[in-house]
Protein backbone atom coordinates (compact mmCIF):
# COMPACT_ATOMS: atom_id res chain seq x y z
CA UNK A 1 0.00 0.00 0.00
CA UNK A 2 1.19 3.50 -0.31
CA UNK A 3 2.26 5.99 1.82
CA UNK A 4 -0.30 8.42 2.88
CA UNK A 5 0.35 11.93 3.12
CA UNK A 6 0.35 11.99 7.12
CA UNK A 7 2.99 8.91 7.02
CA UNK A 8 5.06 10.62 4.33
CA UNK A 9 5.28 13.84 6.97
CA UNK A 10 6.37 11.09 9.72
CA UNK A 11 9.24 9.28 6.70
CA UNK A 12 10.50 12.68 6.51
CA UNK A 13 10.70 13.80 9.96
CA UNK A 14 12.40 10.15 10.66
CA UNK A 15 14.87 11.51 7.90
CA UNK A 16 15.63 14.57 9.78
CA UNK A 17 16.20 12.60 12.81
CA UNK A 18 18.05 9.71 11.36
CA UNK A 19 19.81 11.44 8.35
CA UNK A 20 21.43 14.31 10.48
CA UNK A 21 22.61 12.06 13.35
CA UNK A 22 21.98 15.39 15.42
CA UNK A 23 18.46 15.34 16.36
CA UNK A 24 19.17 11.65 18.05
CA UNK A 25 22.29 12.78 20.56
CA UNK A 26 21.33 11.26 23.82
CA UNK A 27 20.92 14.08 25.47
CA UNK A 28 19.05 15.95 22.76
CA UNK A 29 19.12 19.44 21.02
CA UNK A 30 19.32 22.52 22.80
CA UNK A 31 18.00 25.54 21.41
CA UNK A 32 20.20 28.86 21.85
CA UNK A 33 19.37 32.16 21.77
CA UNK A 34 23.09 33.27 20.45
CA UNK A 35 24.19 33.00 17.13
CA UNK A 36 28.14 32.42 15.73
CA UNK A 37 29.36 33.05 12.27
CA UNK A 38 29.10 29.49 10.16
CA UNK A 39 31.90 27.80 8.38
CA UNK A 40 33.11 27.95 4.86
CA UNK A 41 31.61 25.27 2.81
CA UNK A 42 28.23 24.86 4.02
CA UNK A 43 26.14 24.89 1.22
CA UNK A 44 24.11 22.68 -0.68
CA UNK A 45 25.69 22.66 -3.85
CA UNK A 46 26.62 18.85 -3.84
CA UNK A 47 23.33 17.32 -3.46
CA UNK A 48 23.40 14.32 -4.82
CA UNK A 49 20.69 14.08 -7.37
CA UNK A 50 18.06 11.47 -6.94
CA UNK A 51 17.45 8.60 -8.45
CA UNK A 52 15.20 8.65 -11.61
CA UNK A 53 10.89 8.21 -9.92
CA UNK A 54 12.01 8.60 -6.47
CA UNK A 55 9.58 11.68 -4.74
CA UNK A 56 11.71 14.40 -3.73
CA UNK A 57 9.14 15.05 -0.32
CA UNK A 58 10.82 11.98 1.02
CA UNK A 59 14.18 13.21 0.75
CA UNK A 60 16.45 15.29 2.66
CA UNK A 61 19.88 16.60 1.52
CA UNK A 62 22.35 16.80 4.84
CA UNK A 63 25.64 18.78 4.86
CA UNK A 64 27.85 17.98 7.58
CA UNK A 65 31.37 20.70 7.86
CA UNK A 66 34.10 19.42 10.25
CA UNK A 67 35.40 23.06 10.98
CA UNK A 68 37.58 22.46 13.71
CA UNK A 69 39.35 20.10 15.89
CA UNK A 70 42.18 17.67 15.98
CA UNK A 71 43.04 14.31 14.15
CA UNK A 72 46.10 12.35 15.98
CA UNK A 73 46.98 8.97 14.53
CA UNK A 74 50.36 7.43 16.02
CA UNK A 75 52.74 10.28 16.42
CA UNK A 76 51.32 12.42 14.19
CA UNK A 77 48.49 14.85 15.77
CA UNK A 78 47.39 17.69 13.45
CA UNK A 79 44.70 20.85 14.22
CA UNK A 80 41.99 20.37 11.68
CA UNK A 81 42.57 23.84 10.15
CA UNK A 82 40.60 23.33 7.00
CA UNK A 83 37.01 21.82 6.91
CA UNK A 84 36.16 18.86 5.12
CA UNK A 85 32.27 18.34 4.14
CA UNK A 86 30.17 15.07 3.96
CA UNK A 87 27.37 15.83 2.19
CA UNK A 88 24.75 12.85 1.89
CA UNK A 89 21.12 12.34 0.55
CA UNK A 90 18.61 10.31 2.93
CA UNK A 91 15.42 9.29 1.57
CA UNK A 92 12.69 6.61 1.82
CA UNK A 93 10.73 4.15 -0.60
CA UNK A 94 7.27 5.26 -0.66
CA UNK A 95 5.78 1.82 -0.53
CA UNK A 96 7.92 0.09 2.31
CA UNK A 97 9.51 3.58 4.05
CA UNK A 98 12.68 1.55 3.84
CA UNK A 99 15.62 4.07 3.91
CA UNK A 100 17.88 5.00 1.04
CA UNK A 101 21.22 6.70 1.34
CA UNK A 102 23.34 8.45 -1.48
CA UNK A 103 26.47 9.76 -0.12
CA UNK A 104 29.20 11.77 -2.00
CA UNK A 105 33.02 11.73 -2.10
CA UNK A 106 33.85 13.71 1.04
CA UNK A 107 35.13 17.17 -0.07
CA UNK A 108 38.51 19.22 1.45
CA UNK A 109 41.49 20.06 0.43
CA UNK A 110 44.40 18.59 2.07
CA UNK A 111 46.09 19.71 5.35
CA UNK A 112 50.17 20.26 5.61
CA UNK A 113 51.18 18.48 8.90
CA UNK A 114 53.23 20.23 11.24
CA UNK A 115 56.80 19.19 11.06
CA UNK A 116 56.73 17.11 7.22
CA UNK A 117 58.58 14.10 6.79
CA UNK A 118 60.82 15.03 9.98
CA UNK A 119 58.38 15.56 12.26
CA UNK A 120 60.47 18.47 13.28
CA UNK A 121 58.75 22.19 13.20
CA UNK A 122 60.58 24.21 10.79
CA UNK A 123 62.48 21.40 9.11
CA UNK A 124 60.26 21.49 5.93
CA UNK A 125 60.95 24.25 4.24
CA UNK A 126 61.46 22.60 0.88
CA UNK A 127 58.38 20.52 -0.97
CA UNK A 128 60.44 17.46 -0.61
CA UNK A 129 60.61 17.57 2.82
CA UNK A 130 56.61 18.75 3.20
CA UNK A 131 53.66 16.45 3.97
CA UNK A 132 50.14 16.73 3.96
CA UNK A 133 47.38 14.53 4.84
CA UNK A 134 43.82 14.07 3.06
CA UNK A 135 41.44 11.85 4.36
CA UNK A 136 38.61 10.25 2.29
CA UNK A 137 35.95 7.74 2.46
CA UNK A 138 37.05 4.24 2.45
CA UNK A 139 33.28 3.18 2.53
CA UNK A 140 29.61 4.37 2.98
CA UNK A 141 29.17 6.27 6.31
CA UNK A 142 26.84 4.61 8.99
CA UNK A 143 24.66 6.80 10.66
CA UNK A 144 23.02 6.30 14.79
CA UNK A 145 25.02 2.73 14.56
CA UNK A 146 23.89 2.44 18.51
CA UNK A 147 23.23 4.53 20.94
CA UNK A 148 26.46 5.65 21.87
CA UNK A 149 28.05 6.29 17.92
CA UNK A 150 26.22 8.80 15.92
CA UNK A 151 28.38 8.11 13.20
CA UNK A 152 30.79 6.14 11.85
CA UNK A 153 33.57 6.59 9.47
CA UNK A 154 35.69 4.59 7.18
CA UNK A 155 38.82 6.50 5.96
CA UNK A 156 41.69 6.22 4.09
CA UNK A 157 44.02 9.06 5.17
CA UNK A 158 46.28 10.57 1.98
CA UNK A 159 49.94 10.82 2.16
CA UNK A 160 51.18 13.51 -0.35
CA UNK A 161 54.58 14.52 -0.80
CA UNK A 162 56.68 14.40 -3.44
CA UNK A 163 58.72 11.03 -3.12
CA UNK A 164 55.53 9.07 -2.28
CA UNK A 165 53.33 8.80 -5.09
CA UNK A 166 49.71 9.40 -5.12
CA UNK A 167 48.69 6.11 -3.82
CA UNK A 168 50.58 6.39 -0.25
CA UNK A 169 47.59 6.15 2.40
CA UNK A 170 46.90 5.41 6.03
CA UNK A 171 44.37 2.48 5.38
CA UNK A 172 42.86 0.33 2.77
CA UNK A 173 39.49 -0.68 1.89
CA UNK A 174 39.67 -3.45 3.24
CA UNK A 175 41.34 -2.35 6.81
CA UNK A 176 39.86 1.42 7.27
CA UNK A 177 40.99 4.18 10.08
CA UNK A 178 37.37 3.51 11.58
CA UNK A 179 35.91 5.97 13.73
CA UNK A 180 32.93 5.46 15.90
CA UNK A 181 32.20 9.11 16.56
CA UNK A 182 29.99 9.87 19.60
CA UNK A 183 29.08 13.00 21.63
CA UNK A 184 29.12 11.11 24.96
CA UNK A 185 32.11 10.04 27.13
CA UNK A 186 34.48 7.25 25.07
CA UNK A 187 35.80 4.30 27.17
CA UNK A 188 39.21 3.37 25.60
CA UNK A 189 42.01 1.09 26.59
CA UNK A 190 45.03 2.62 28.03
CA UNK A 191 47.10 4.61 28.08
CA UNK A 192 44.33 6.88 26.60
CA UNK A 193 41.42 8.22 28.91
CA UNK A 194 37.61 8.76 28.69
CA UNK A 195 37.22 11.97 26.55
CA UNK A 196 33.41 14.04 25.97
CA UNK A 197 31.78 15.01 23.19
CA UNK A 198 29.43 17.63 23.22
CA UNK A 199 25.58 17.43 22.15
CA UNK A 200 24.08 19.75 19.10
CA UNK A 201 23.06 22.85 20.06
CA UNK A 202 20.81 25.11 17.76
CA UNK A 203 23.17 27.67 16.18
CA UNK A 204 20.82 28.93 13.00
CA UNK A 205 17.53 28.40 12.14
CA UNK A 206 17.09 28.63 8.05
CA UNK A 207 18.20 26.61 7.32
CA UNK A 208 18.01 24.41 10.38
CA UNK A 209 21.99 24.20 11.70
CA UNK A 210 23.38 22.36 14.57
CA UNK A 211 26.78 22.71 16.26
CA UNK A 212 27.88 19.35 18.03
CA UNK A 213 31.52 17.90 19.11
CA UNK A 214 32.15 14.38 18.18
CA UNK A 215 34.80 12.18 19.51
CA UNK A 216 36.99 9.28 18.87
CA UNK A 217 39.93 8.03 20.91
CA UNK A 218 39.51 3.69 21.07
CA UNK A 219 40.01 2.87 17.27
CA UNK A 220 43.33 1.55 15.86
CA UNK A 221 45.45 2.76 12.43
CA UNK A 222 47.31 0.51 10.49
CA UNK A 223 50.64 0.94 8.76
CA UNK A 224 50.76 3.17 5.55
CA UNK A 225 50.45 1.12 1.82
CA UNK A 226 51.09 2.43 -1.83
CA UNK A 227 53.95 4.81 -0.74
CA UNK A 228 56.45 4.94 -3.76
CA UNK A 229 57.51 3.01 -5.93
CA UNK A 230 56.92 -0.65 -4.99
CA UNK A 231 55.93 1.12 -1.95
CA UNK A 232 59.45 1.33 -1.11
CA UNK A 233 58.55 4.13 1.63
CA UNK A 234 56.08 2.06 2.93
CA UNK A 235 58.68 2.14 5.89
CA UNK A 236 59.42 5.86 5.75
CA UNK A 237 55.15 7.24 6.44
CA UNK A 238 55.39 4.32 9.41
CA UNK A 239 58.44 5.37 10.98
CA UNK A 240 57.29 9.24 10.58
CA UNK A 241 53.69 8.19 11.43
CA UNK A 242 54.37 5.99 15.02
CA UNK A 243 52.46 2.94 12.45
CA UNK A 244 50.67 0.88 13.20
CA UNK A 245 49.16 2.57 16.08
CA UNK A 246 47.04 0.29 18.38
CA UNK A 247 44.05 0.88 19.95
CA UNK A 248 43.98 3.49 22.66
CA UNK A 249 46.99 5.47 21.48
CA UNK A 250 44.74 7.82 18.72
CA UNK A 251 42.24 10.40 18.89
CA UNK A 252 39.80 12.21 17.47
CA UNK A 253 37.89 15.49 18.00
CA UNK A 254 35.72 16.81 15.09
CA UNK A 255 33.95 20.31 15.83
CA UNK A 256 31.08 19.98 13.38
CA UNK A 257 28.52 22.00 12.41
CA UNK A 258 25.25 20.21 10.29
CA UNK A 259 22.26 21.08 8.43
CA UNK A 260 19.55 20.10 6.08
CA UNK A 261 16.93 20.83 3.06
CA UNK A 262 14.25 19.04 1.68
CA UNK A 263 14.96 18.13 -1.22
CA UNK A 264 11.74 19.99 -2.71
CA UNK A 265 13.71 23.18 -1.28
CA UNK A 266 16.42 22.43 -3.39
CA UNK A 267 17.04 24.01 -7.11
CA UNK A 268 16.01 21.59 -9.77
CA UNK A 269 19.49 21.07 -10.44
CA UNK A 270 20.05 19.30 -7.33
CA UNK A 271 16.91 17.25 -7.68
CA UNK A 272 15.73 14.18 -10.11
Amino acid sequence: MRATPASRGTALALGVTIGTTALAAPAGASAVPAREPLPPGLTFEDCPKLPAGDDPSLWNCNVGVISGGRLQVGRIDQAIVKPLRLTYAIGYDPETLEQKTIVVPLKGDPIRVDGGVLGIPGTDVLPVLQVSAKPTLAATPEFNVDPQTLLRLKLKIGVQNPLVGDQCAIGTKDAPVTLSLTVGTTRPPPPNKPITGSPPVDVAPDPPTYKMTLVDNVFAAPKATGCGPASLFNGLVDWRGGLPAKAGTNTAVFVQYLTFKPYTALPARTGR
